[in-house]
């Protein structure tokens, strides 16, 4: 299995990465995000509930305190956060197993590799890192999808184009997550 990797300048390009998912993401998709703090995840949400044509003034923030906030964009978008959560009980214990995988929306789980087996097995997996003042950018599909719908679109913000990876899969842990 590959993944594709890419640098991006700043937040901006990374805002602009959650645009370019979210033009082609369907209800029943889960992104898996995972990376150390600052690294971007938050951010890439905001671009992608921008693309689900999110209405002004609706703030996207991580929800570390309220685990699971959903947006009412035209596809519902579910934005969770596994930071505080100890294990898959905890999950189930408030919904959040069921309401992920119920195919209305579209999911995104910041912090996806604490609770790896939360994770349906075709989720895209994206791990942002700090690399030199910008973010490196890792996506794998879950599944072992070869991403050509992703590869054939150039990466945001100058970036330079996408390049597999023979690395660590997203979902492989680090130190940092």
């Amino acid at each position: 299995m590959s993944a594709i990797t890419t640098l991006l300048p700043d937040a901006a390009a990374t805002r602009a990465l959650g645009l370019l998912l979210g033009e082609a993401l369907f209800p029943g998709d889960v992104l898996a995000l995972v990376g150390p703090l600052g690294s971007g995840k938050t951010t890439l949400v905001q671009g992608l509930a921008e693309a689900l044509d999110l209405p002004a003034g609706v703030p996207v923030q991580s929800p570390t305190f309220t685990v699971c906030n959903e947006y009412p964009t035209r596809v519902p978008l579910l934005h969770v956060d596994l930071y505080r959560l100890g294990d898959i009980s905890e999950a189930e214990d408030i919904g959040l197993v069921d309401r992920l995988c119920d195919g209305d929306g579209i999911g995104v789980v910041e912090w996806a590799g604490r609770l790896p087996e939360l994770i349906p097995p075709n989720a895209l997996w994206i791990r942002l890192e700090h690399e030199e003042g910008q973010r490196r950018v890792t996506v794998a599909e879950g599944d072992g999808g070869e991403l050509r719908w992703l590869q054939e679109r150039s990466p945001p913000g100058g970036a330079r184009p996408w390049m597999i990876s023979n690395a660590a899969m997203p979902w492989e842990p680090r130190s940092s997550d």
